[in-house]
């Protein structure tokens, strides 16, 4: 099979193909409807007919090129920038630049194989866009908060007042529009009563996991699932004088480890087997910030069980 790596921009992309027979080609192309055309005509100019593609999850740049391709029939892998980065490491990649960038990836798609992207649904899309939007709305209403406690003129005050209850009713129409659209997709539906019957989450962060790791009960593993959302443990050891304590590996899904900070110390008290793995924890002298740490991974292991079997959350279970 070939394979196909591409870089991508906002304005274009480097593609590599390496066909059947070893040989490598390249081309540059627009980021748009009419650039992925020629890419389409390039490839069956070189007479591909079964392809893996891969790209780096760059922003959203990859992802209307993603969508094209996979409709095509190609085989699509998406992948964490840092797993191509590591690869172009151990190649001994000296130079940088776009051309060199897609040959890596390309070179990668060939040797590991990565595992296959499933496109979201309307509906996922649709969620996720709209809970972004949240985001950036509580965000925007913090800033102006923020601002209102340090202002002393009253004309600012008002104004900043005026924009702190638009953020008010605009985050309260997005939060009910979000769950009117959970309401009408029973699959949507199912996963967020999944999610919430996990003790520590609640809407918003079973929002937040739906939005962004749409695809979480279709993970080869929980593992697997907390590696991609940066909640595995990093650890640096050498012999015996080198040693660092471990710490999140921090690669990977940064939003939903911010969504999981507050639900997992409210589990450390409410959910029975993140209280006690945080008991064990202390009990072996470990300090807080590796307890939350753990927590985090542990809740997100929980939310793929639950998805994956389409079992509520046990509290029993582990005995």
């Amino acid at each position: 099979m070939a394979t196909l790596g591409i870089d991508v921009s906002k304005k274009t992309f480097d593609a590599t193909l390496i066909d059947d027979t070893g040989k490598e080609h390249h081309r540059q192309f627009k980021n748009n409807e009419k650039g992925f055309n020629k890419l389409e005509s390039w490839l069956n100019k070189h007479n591909v007919t079964e392809l893996h593609v891969c790209m780096e999850a760059t922003n959203i740049y990859w992802e209307k090129l993603a969508d094209f391709l996979y409709k095509k029939g190609y085989q699509v892998s998406v992948v964490n920038p840092s797993r191509i980065k590591g690869f172009a490491v151990s190649q001994l990649q000296r130079n940088k630049n776009d051309k060199l960038d897609s040959k890596v990836i390309a070179t990668f798609c060939a040797t590991i194989k990565p595992k296959l992207w499933i496109p979201p649904t309307d509906e996922q899309r649709k969620l996720r866009a709209m809970s972004r939007h949240l985001d950036n709305l509580k965000k925007g209403k913090t800033q102006h908060t923020n601002r209102l406690e340090t202002c002393t003129d009253p004309v600012v005050q008002s104004s900043l007042q005026l924009m702190i209850d638009t953020f008010d009713k605009q985050i309260i129409d997005i939060e009910q529009q979000i769950q009117k659209l959970i309401d009408q997709y029973p699959d949507l539906k199912e996963q967020q009563e999944l999610l919430m019957s996990i003790k520590g989450i609640g809407a918003t962060t079973a929002i937040k996991l739906m939005a962004e790791m749409y695809d979480l009960g279709e993970y080869t593993s929980a593992p697997a699932a907390a590696a991609d959302a940066g909640l595995t443990p990093s650890q640096h050891q050498s012999g015996t004088s080198i040693y660092r304590r471990p710490k999140l590996s921090k690669v990977g899904k940064a939003s939903v480890r911010a969504a999981l900070y507050w639900p997992a110390i409210t589990a450390m008290t409410h959910n029975p087997i993140i209280r006690d793995l945080k008991e064990r924890l202390q009990a072996k002298g470990k300090n807080k910030k590796v307890i939350i740490g753990a927590a985090m991974r542990k809740l997100l292991h929980i939310a793929y069980g639950v998805l994956k079997n389409k079992t509520p959350f046990d509290p029993a279970y582990a005995n």
